[in-house]
């Protein structure tokens, strides 16, 4: 947005606007923390300023990135968004596209994640950059977002490579003012131009190919010049940083009041490293520190391309002084660059503040708290095994029994079931994670006769990263399951947890893989039902009636229900969905659902 002529963006609107400004043609992305805002974002823009971008709200990354893929090798200008945990779905063409090229800019913006604020990992995916040898830029600040991606795509199309940007998630979430830049729009060729050499890698192909990828990227670390120097120029010591921790390191240098003591090269060229500014600033230093999140990638790249630069120095530091675990403060950049050049530090009485952790939970009127609640009321706790994916189904108070990554719950479960002679066990995912991979893994199990019971929990919207319309609005499902060789198909409403209960006890010990497919609309985005009921009806616990047993209040754990000044439960009708689980659970009849206006 603009406010008295400047323009103001967050970390995800300045992707958006330099995708708008670069004149892009194909938008691919699969929806993930933090950068899930660049395609809403990007969509306004399209309609508010009347272009004809193509969208393509892939099911995986792996689909993103070929389609991306296609649009460039048409000419076409592309990008592809994800976050760093779906750069491993893509890796697989990602790996190769480096080998054919392309025509069009094609430029990955990829969200990191140090400290795991919003991911059941921080995986480091930098190495990724090495191994694709593809340009990496990780820009530092909003405008820096938004002038890297716009360079992003003339470089790429330079190269004929595409080109990632990474940014963390605390970048993407900053907001600044940014100074907009009306490019000169370019006449757009497109069509594919047919040409084996560059595309069949095949043999003796794909290595001559490799070779020619290699001496590219080689070539282009010789003239790269992606640095940003801050400092007196003569300083003993020198410290190289890139993305968040460069403006932790500013502040710490000026709050410590050492900036005569020290220089500051930030590095947005992370790959290939830009050998020549480093080269011309290390040999001057006595003392060289790498600052950056995570597992040191910079600092290793140094060292093994500059050995004979860096080996000058008297001291070189980096991952000794600060983790490759978590997400580095700016207090933590403060307090060691302190106890370095022995200067006492005093931390503020706010940092001094031990700030519990703050989990997520489910919303009044998920349909899966439902489907959970079921579960749990179907298989006793001593013989429960629930297998769980990522995404809303995995929220607090965690009810499955591992959270790794999409698909692990129908992926793990269907090579655990077979050894559990004495549990039982039932593998659960989400929609979004079902169009994702996990239709692929219920093929594999029917495929090798591999006992599964797999529910899936359809709340119409892949609601974790954004509420993105999920493909069960569009696809019938029930017909691809059926098609594939499922030896039974079951939907049911998710707000009918007595129904849902029943079918998994009739289902939990058979053999063959069997669906259970529980809709619901999200709480966030009601359905007419959802809407209807909401402005209509409202719920009341009879205290006359109620034994306090606490199975609305505790096991179902709704967070609409409460207890009052006199110790009692009852409904908070602002915070109440009106689902009606609570009034069908109650095994007291003490929960009656009213018409509003009504005395019945």
């Amino acid at each position: 947005m603009s406010h008295n002529g400047v323009w103001i963006a967050n970390g995800n609107e300045a992707i958006g606007y330099a995708a708008l400004h670069s004149d892009i043609d194909f938008f691919a992305h699969y929806p993930g923390s933090p950068v899930n805002g660049v395609e809403p974002h990007l969509k306004h823009l399209n309609q508010l300023h009347q272009k004809k971008i193509i969208f393509n709200d892939a099911l995986n990354e792996h689909i993103a990135a070929l389609s991306a893929m296609g649009a460039s090798m048409a000419g076409a200008r592309s990008m592809l968004v994800m976050k760093h945990v779906g750069l491993n779905i893509a890796s697989d063409p990602l790996n190769y596209v480096g080998y054919s090229g392309i025509r069009g800019g094609m430029v990955i913006v990829v969200g990191t994640d140090p400290g795991a604020n919003s991911s059941t990992g921080e995986e480091d995916v930098h190495w990724y950059a090495k191994q694709f040898n593809i340009p990496l830029f990780e820009p530092s600040h909003i405008q820096e977002i938004y002038d890297t991606v716009l360079h992003s795509f003339e470089l790429s199309e330079t190269l004929q490579l595409p080109v990632m940007v990474f940014v963390s998630g605390l970048i993407c979430h900053n907001t600044a003012p940014i100074d907009i830049k009306q490019l000169p729009q370019k006449e757009k060729k497109w069509g594919f131009i047919a040409d084996r050499e560059r595309y069949i890698n095949v043999g003796e192909r794909a290595v001559k190919n490799h070779k020619l990828l290699l001496e590219t990227i080689s070539n282009f670390s010789n003239r790269q010049s992606e640095v940003h120097f801050f400092g007196n120029g003569n300083a003993s010591t020198l410290i190289i940083t890139r993305g968040n921790t460069f403006q932790h390191t500013l502040e710490a240098i000026h709050n410590l009041k050492i900036s005569d003591q020290v220089d500051i090269l930030n590095v947005v060229a992370v790959y290939p490293i830009p050998k020549t500014p480093l080269m011309n600033e290390i040999p001057k230093r006595d003392t060289i520190i790498f600052i950056e999140d995570q597992d040191g990638f910079l600092e290793n790249q140094v060292k093994m391309e500059l050995f004979h630069t860096l080996k000058h120095a008297k001291s070189v530091h980096g991952k000794d002084l600060f983790p490759a675990y978590g997400e580095i403060t700016s207090l933590q950049v403060y307090s060691t660059l302190g106890d370095f050049f022995g200067i006492e530090t005093e931390i503020p009485s706010l940092h001094s503040v031990e700030v519990p952790e703050r989990l997520g939970t489910f919303c009044e009127g998920c349909p899966h708290v439902s489907s959970y609640f079921a579960i749990e009321q179907a298989i006793p706790k001593e013989l429960r095994v629930i297998g769980g994916d990522i995404g809303c189904s995995s929220l607090p108070p965690f009810r499955a029994d591992w959270l790794l990554c999409m698909n692990a719950g129908v992926g793990i479960s269907q090579g655990m079931r077979p050894f559990l002679s004495h549990q039982t066990l039932v593998s659960t995912g989400g929609d979004g994670s079902f169009f994702h991979g996990g239709l692929l893994s219920v093929m594999n199990a029917i495929q090798n006769q591999l006992p599964l019971l797999h529910i899936v929990f359809d709340n119409r919207s892949v609601a974790m990263t954004g509420h993105q319309i999920s493909p069960s609005t569009t696809v019938n499902y029930e017909q691809i399951l059926v098609g594939c060789g499922v030896d039974s198909f079951t939907e049911v409403n998710a707000f009918k947890p007595n129904e849902i209960q029943e079918l998994i006890e009739s289902k939990s010990h058979l053999n063959g893989v069997h669906i259970i497919w529980i809709s619901g609309a999200c709480a966030r985005i009601p359905d007419p039902t959802s809407a209807y009921r909401r402005a209509n009806l409202y719920p009341e616990i009879l205290p006359n009636k109620c034994n306090g047993c606490t199975l609305c209040y505790e096991t179902l754990a709704c967070p609409a229900i409460q207890k009052n000044d006199f110790n009692q439960f009852e409904i908070n009708l602002d915070r109440c969905m009106r689902c009606g689980v609570c009034h069908e659970i109650c095994p007291n009849n003490a929960i009656e659902i009213h018409l509003i206006n009504n005395n019945e």
